[in-house]
This record gives C-alpha cells, sequence and structure tokens, in this order.
C-alpha cells in the first residue's frame, strides 16, 4: 500500500475514465535486465552461430519481494499436475545430438508452445553452437503453476528436473518463484524481456456488449465486480445491474489472468469505504465461477438458466482463439475504462549455468525473430510494444488500438492479495454428524470401538480449523430426541467464538468426550441427512463453504424413515445452486451402502470416502482437512 494507505502503489490514484491509453509497456526495469537485447553472434560456415567462450554481462537480479505463497501453489495443483507438466512438443529440426551437445529444456505456457516449438525447431536446424557445442532445443507444454511448484520443492509427477527457460503467461508469476526458489536452493531466475502481449479483457457474448453499448455503458472493473458480486460493498455505480452478469475466471492458483483479476479487485476495494467487505464480496463471485484454465471458461458461454450473461476475464488472444472456431455466438473483448493488465510472456532462465544461459540467449534471438513474431500475430498476440495483429478489428470484436496498461504490481502486492484469496477461498462451515447406531461399539482394533476411533479422528481434525471455521455437532441414530433420529449438541458458528464460560471450539471437544453408542440403536441415516441439508441450506452463509459431513458404519434400517429415492427426489428438488450445500460421507467399515452415499453425495456435488480400518479413516480425513485449511502455510 501506499504511505496514504488508501490505493496500492502500482495503481494510479486518479485514474482517467478513458478507454484507450498508452501502448503497452514492456516490463519494469525490476523484471527485465536492462541488456534485454540478445547478444550478437556470428555465423560460421560450417557450424552455424557459436556465441563462444565470450563472456556477456548478465542481467541484474530482478527485485523480490519478501514472503513465500507456496500454499495456494501447492494446493492448487491436486491431481492434475501430471497433465500440467506432460505434454511435449518435440521440436522438429535435425539439429545436433549427442553428449556434447547443449540441450535447452524448455516450459512454455499452453498459449504460445507452438510458436515456441516452432522457433525451437529452426533452432535446432540452424546447428549454432556456444563454446564449440551446438544447441538445441526442446520444448514441454507446461501450465505456469507447474514450474512454479517445483521451484518451491514440491515434487511434480513425472518430472526429474526443472527446466532451463519457463515462459509462463505473466511476469506475476515471478515473484512467487523468486520467493520459493530462494527456500530450496537459490535457483537464479534471469529475465531476458518478454516474448508477446496480450492484455486482460472482459469477454461478453455479442448480444451483452450490444446491449451495453446501445445503452452508452462504458464498462469499467468497478462497475462489473460490483454486478457480478452483488455486494453493496463492492465500489461502482450499478452500470451494469445486478443478476445480468455471470463472472467466469481462470483459476487464480493456477493462471496469470486469474491472478490479474484478483490483484485488480484489490485495488478497488482499496479505494472503497468498506475496503475487506468489498473484497470479500468479488473473492465470493470469483470463487463461485472459477474454472480450471482460460480455455475452460468458454465451455459454456451461453446464459444460463437465471438468464445471466457470461463474462469471461480472459487475455485478448484467448478471444481471438474462441472467435476463429466459429461459435454460434462470437466473444466480444470490453476493455475496461480504468485500464487492465497484461499477460507479458516473460521469457525466463533458470540456473546460473553460463553455458546455458548464452544457449537461452540464441533461442531468445530466434524467439525475436520475424518468423516467430508473425506466428504469434497469427495466433493472436500482440507485440511487446502492444502492436495488434493486423486482424484485430470490430468485426472480429477486438480492438486493435492499445488499452491502458497499468504497470505491474510489486510481487509483495501479488504475496499479499493471494494470502488473502487463500483464506477466503478456504472458509468452512460445516454440520458434522456422526453415527451413535448400536454397530458403532463393534471393536475394529484391540480396545478400540468404531466410535472411539471416529471420535478420535473427527478431534484430530478439529486441532486443524482455524478459529473463524464455523462448526456444529450433531450424532444420530435412530429415535434419539422426540421421535426424531438426530440430535444436536453444539450449534452451528465461528469455533473461536464464546458461548457463556466456553469457545464453541471447546464446547465440541467436551461433548465428543460425552458421544456413547445407543444400546440397540439402528441408523436413520436418509432422514438425518435430509434434515442436516435443510438445516444448513436455511442458514447458508455464501462468504462460505457451506457443507455437511457425516460419519457411519452402516445403511439406512429405519423402517419409518424415507427411502433412497424419496431423499434423491428430494435433495433433487431441494438443490439450489444459488445456495450451495455439499453432503461428504465418511463410510466405516464392511456394512456400509457405498453406492446409496454416492448417490446422496453425487445429488449435492459432495464426495465418499471409505475407509476399512482405524489408520485408513484416520488418514484419509486427516490428509483432506489439512490439504482444505493449511493454506498459505503448506
Amino acid at each position: 500500500m501506499s504511505e496514504r494507505g488508501d490505493v496500492p502503489e502500482w495503481l494510479p490514484r486518479d485514474s482517467p475514465r478513458q478507454a484507450r491509453g498508452p501502448a503497452l509497456q514492456p516490463p519494469p526495469p525490476s523484471w527485465r535486465p536492462q541488456d534485454s537485447p540478445a547478444p550478437e553472434a556470428t555465423r560460421s560456415p560450417r557450424h552455424g552461430r557459436d556465441s563462444g567462450g565470450g563472456s556477456h554481462a548478465l542481467p541484474p537480479r530482478p527485485r523480490r519481494g519478501r514472503g513465500l505463497l507456496i500454499g495456494p501453489l501447492a494446493g492448487a495443483i491436486g491431481l492434475t499436475l501430471l497433465a500440467a507438466f506432460g505434454v511435449y512438443a518435440f521440436a522438429s529440426g535435425s539439429g545436433c545430438g549427442g553428449d556434447d551437445a547443449v540441450t535447452l529444456n524448455v516450459a512454455a505456457e499452453p498459449g504460445v508452445a507452438p510458436a515456441v516449438t516452432a522457433a525451437a525447431g529452426r533452432l535446432n536446424d540452424a546447428n549454432d553452437t556456444v563454446s564449440g557445442r551446438c544447441v538445441r532445443a526442446e520444448v514441454t507444454v507446461t501450465e505456469p503453476v507447474a514450474v512454479a511448484t517445483l521451484l518451491s520443492g514440491r515434487g511434480v509427477a513425472g518430472v526429474t528436473r526443472r527446466p532451463d527457460v519457463w515462459i509462463p503467461d505473466s511476469s506475476l508469476w515471478i515473484g512467487p518463484a523468486q520467493a520459493a526458489s530462494r527456500s530450496t536452493g537459490q535457483t537464479r531466475i534471469t529475465p531476458l524481456g518478454s516474448l508477446a502481449a496480450s492484455p486482460l479483457v472482459v469477454a461478453a457474448p455479442r448480444t451483452l456488449a450490444a446491449q451495453l453499448k446501445g445503452q452508452g455503458t462504458q464498462p469499467s472493473w468497478a462497475d462489473l465486480l460490483k454486478a457480478a458480486s452483488g455486494s453493496a460493498a463492492a465500489p461502482g455505480n450499478a452500470a451494469i445491474p445486478a443478476g445480468l452478469v455471470k463472472l467466469q475466471v481462470p483459476d487464480p492458483n493456477r493462471t496469470g489472468p486469474g491472478m490479474a483479476t484478483l490483484l485488480l479487485a484489490n485495488a478497488l476495494q482499496a479505494r472503497s469505504p468498506k475496503g475487506t467487505a468489498s473484497f470479500t464480496g468479488v473473492a465470493r463471485a470469483v470463487r463461485e465461477g472459477v474454472s480450471p484454465s482460460v480455455k475452460a471458461g468458454f465451455a459454456s458461454f451461453r446464459r444460463d438458466r437465471q438468464g445471466r450473461y457470461p463474462v469471461a476475464l480472459a487475455p485478448e488472444q484467448a478471444v481471438h482463439e474462441y472467435n476463429v472456431r466459429g461459435p454460434g455466438e462470437p466473444a466480444v473483448a470490453l476493455y475496461p475504462s480504468e485500464g487492465t493488465l497484461t499477460m507479458d510472456h516473460p521469457v525466463l532462465v533458470l540456473g546460473q549455468d553460463g553455458v546455458r544461459e548464452r544457449a537461452s540467449r540464441l533461442l531468445t534471438s530466434a524467439l525475436t525473430a520475424r518468423p516467430t513474431q508473425d506466428d504469434l500475430r497469427e495466433r493472436g498476440f500482440r507485440t511487446p510494444g502492444g502492436v495488434a495483429p493486423g486482424s484485430f478489428s470490430e468485426k472480429t470484436g477486438l480492438d486493435p488500438r492499445p488499452p491502458r496498461v497499468l504497470p505491474p504490481p510489486a510481487p509483495t502486492e501479488v504475496q499479499r492479495t493471494m494470502q488473502a484469496w487463500a483464506r477466503l477461498s478456504l472458509s468452512i462451515r460445516m454440520l458434522s454428524i456422526i453415527d451413535v447406531s448400536g454397530s458403532m461399539e463393534d471393536e475394529v482394533a484391540p480396545g478400540i470401538t468404531r466410535l472411539q476411533s471416529t471420535v478420535r479422528t473427527a478431534q484430530q481434525g478439529l486441532a486443524l480449523l482455524p478459529d473463524d471455521t464455523e462448526l456444529g455437532q450433531w450424532v444420530f441414530s435412530t429415535d434419539l430426541q422426540n421421535g426424531q433420529d438426530w440430535r444436536e449438541l453444539v450449534g452451528v458458528g465461528p469455533l473461536g467464538e464464546r458461548l457463556g464460560s466456553a469457545t464453541r471450539r471447546q464446547l465440541i471437544l467436551s461433548a465428543f468426550a460425552q458421544i456413547r453408542p445407543k444400546e440397540n440403536g439402528d441408523t436413520g441415516l436418509y432422514d438425518t441427512i435430509l434434515a442436516a441439508y435443510r438445516t444448513m441450506k436455511r442458514s447458508y452463509k455464501p462468504e462460505f463453504v457451506n457443507s455437511v459431513l457425516l460419519w457411519t458404519d452402516g445403511k439406512n434400517d429405519d423402517p419409518g424413515g424415507p427411502s433412497l429415492r424419496a431423499t434423491l427426489d428430494a435433495l433433487r428438488r431441494e438443490v439450489d445452486p444459488e445456495r450451495p450445500v455439499l453432503v461428504f460421507m465418511y463410510g466405516y467399515g464392511k456394512g456400509v451402502d457405498a453406492g446409496a452415499l454416492r448417490q446422496i453425495a453425487e445429488a449435492t456435488r459432495g464426495d465418499v470416502l471409505i475407509a476399512d480400518t482405524p489408520d485408513e479413516v484416520q488418514q484419509k480425513f486427516l490428509q483432506a482437512v489439512a490439504r482444505r485449511v493449511c493454506a498459505p502455510d503448506c
């Protein structure tokens, strides 16, 4: 923040409301070497260019921000890391080989990877040399988050070494990646300039764009985010009616455009008198509209059942790519009046190997050469200076004039914003329910009953939850209280809230110690699930992920309760996309009706885990909870 504490340093205090401004700027000096032009090299008639043994001054190390954003980066990966780092696009060209060759492993983000691969092929055909050794390049199509995670020291499936050259979508990755690498071996990151530019825009269906234009509405980030979040605290003048649009944002933990969206939202909330509430509302809207990638954001680019138009926050190039496919309704890029951030696709050398660094400069020469730049223009990218492809026009939904581009935020600003996102996106509001039917008294290990094992696991999970988690505790069997099969032990609320002389956390721990199985009690599973679902839906809080967590060792055997079909029908009728409540269930033992549990979970977009032993129950549950709540510190 600035000394005034109201506006981040990177956002101008008096942004004029104009749709157009100066051309895109190259990366700031702290992120780009002062000697960014590739060094001259000579080509011998037989051996191509040789960068020789002569030394070139290395650019200064980029300015580093404090702190580390390992948690959100790592937590975003899940089971998709192999896909993120597993698609190889080997460059064409015979090149050279053998043990004496200098082979550059290049990780390029999907948008520019085809052009980078073609450039690498031309480099390979040239048989250029460094210190008498020929140079070749191999390109891997790589999501930026995979490299960032690798630099943090966390393993990535199928990857045994870091790349020599990294081309992410945005320089926003540099700060977190540098901070991560400092803790795992001082991997040096040397920027060699920007490959291509693509500003972040608002992609809207042509019908919506025409409607806004007809109303004389000049789109702004403030108006868009206010309309999408439905938050009265959000800045903006309601030029776009609430409920008209549905926000679609690529995952901020995985993509540069997603990060840029949060940074813009954070900058806007800094100007709002309701700052934090404003960002919370926007973050919630972003969370509800997150898609795993930029491309996925266009997969359902049509009005939803509520009549809302999709608006995808995406790089300009993605709009070009979508329209080239000839969709039924093309997208139009809207350029917000405050300005925007740009995806600058920096070329980064990782490590301090002098030979590879010089070889990387040869690759950079191939990347800045006319054939590569023409290839990138054809794919919808601007030059680093902001010059648009010749195909950009009103007819294609893209404005060739360079939009106003805001200066990139400092790495510390990126860190603070992403940590705030991690906290907001992981907020939990949960009703926990434990089966106390007679079979829970069965031993599952010497001296340990199934109920004791379940309670111990729940106690350990409780210790991982922060105080702002909202939690409540029920038990269920049959006929526990006034003819109903469930009983509330502690109502749902913040764990840190004081209720009399104790906090809710302490009351839940005390309740755990007093839970006993009901002798000869049966399992009133279905009506308990319906009651819990309705309770959480009725008290729904949009700033949380609202859920039910139920532990059971059996199947429904309550003759007086609803059938599975009636339960599923009721859930499907009552499920509300605007007030989602997820039902998660842990089945413990051989007597579980896994099929029924999975159908119930599917109806509410929840999940089911089945375990047979105390160790398995504990391991699966605690791992799930830890991944959920420990970011940004894990």
